[in-house]
């Protein structure tokens, strides 16, 4: 769903997210992963507020996803609570082509396109912000047997993860003088 500058009223546009079309989990770069999906629907409301510059964009967003639990593969629910904050500029009032330092204050600004404000790529965008970098489906979770790749979490395996290279079996043949 995309919403231009004039499209907003004075006074501000409060959008409920349950408008939006389901959303598929490109990756920021547009490529589909295999992890993420949408467990349920997408919850919460955006307000685009115009200011002289731009647009503001204030809102929650609430849903879940499932994904590959990074030490056992097995699939878990993510529930996900974002708070979102963010401006975005008018083309006309983008810096100039040459170089610009950036200040604190610009890493939170956008430029709208032509088009305006595409609120799917709002919400896409803080959903995968809210993705761990290793997703845990517990915190206890004990992964995969090295060995023989059974699920550690069901129980042990039996299997001897003691492992030792060999290339450095003389060293265990010396001795630390210490104090």
């Amino acid at each position: 769903m995309k919403v231009r500058w004039e499209d907003i009223p004075p006074e501000g546009r409060a959008i409920s997210l349950d408008q939006l079309s389901p959303l598929s989990l490109a990756t920021p770069d547009g490529e589909m992963v295999e992890g993420p999906r949408s467990a349920s629907a997408i919850e919460g409301t955006l307000l685009l507020q115009r200011t002289r510059k731009g647009i503001e964009v204030k809102g929650t967003i609430r849903t879940a996803v499932v994904l590959p639990c990074a030490r056992c593969l097995k699939e878990f629910t993510l529930p996900i609570a974002s708070e979102c904050e963010e401006s975005f500029l008018l083309p006309k009032y983008a810096p100039a082509e040459e170089d610009t330092e950036l200040a604190n204050d610009d890493m939170d600004v956008s430029f709208l396109s032509e088009e305006g404000i595409d609120l799917e790529d709002i919400v896409a965008e803080q959903i995968w912000l809210s993705i761990p970098i290793k997703p845990l489906c517990d915190e206890q979770c004990k992964g995969l047997c090295s060995v023989c790749g059974g699920e550690l979490n069901r129980g042990e395996c039996g299997c001897d993860r003691q492992y030792t290279d060999h290339r450095f079996a003389a060293l265990k043949t010396l001795r630390l003088n210490v104090p």
